[in-house]
């Protein structure tokens, strides 16, 4: 996979978290990871929802999911726990879009701290892949 971009102190900071956790933009294709076992969404912001539809509709950046005044999201994202179960890495599509990347790594690091999502066991080497989904109605 290629990394582009690393936000993990400020992101890490911005959770509340003392364990570093690198969140990263990649290329490439995780669909043959296990899935991450998806609980609730206690933890989806609502302002971050809100903000990344005001970056589509003003046109800052091109999001996928944006048409007609709408935000449905549907992003694919993977993650990688050490052997002893810490969330070490979140990997997410590389959107061209600093802000947005930001706030998409924000969430998911607040999601996967949170308890949204969990590991199931089932990958040797800690590898998994998840999807963020969520409608924002402008």
């Amino acid at each position: 996979m290629n990394l582009l971009v690393n936000f993990t102190l400020l992101l890490a900071a911005a959770a509340g978290s003392p364990t570093q956790v690198s969140v990263e933009t990649a290329v490439g294709d995780w669909s043959s990871l296990p899935s991450l076992e998806e609980r609730v969404n206690e933890h989806l912001n609502t302002k971050a929802m809100a903000r990344l539809h005001a970056i589509a509709r003003q046109g800052e950046c091109r999001l996928p999911g944006y048409a007609k005044g709408n935000l449905v999201m549907r992003l694919s994202f993977a993650v990688q726990y050490d052997p002893a179960g810490s969330l070490q890495r979140i990997l997410i599509p590389k959107l061209d879009c600093p802000e947005a990347e930001g706030i998409i790594g924000g969430t998911l690091l607040s999601m996967m701290k949170g308890g949204d999502y969990r590991p199931t066991g089932k990958s040797p080497e800690g590898w998994y892949q998840g999807q963020l989904n969520f409608t924002f109605e402008g």
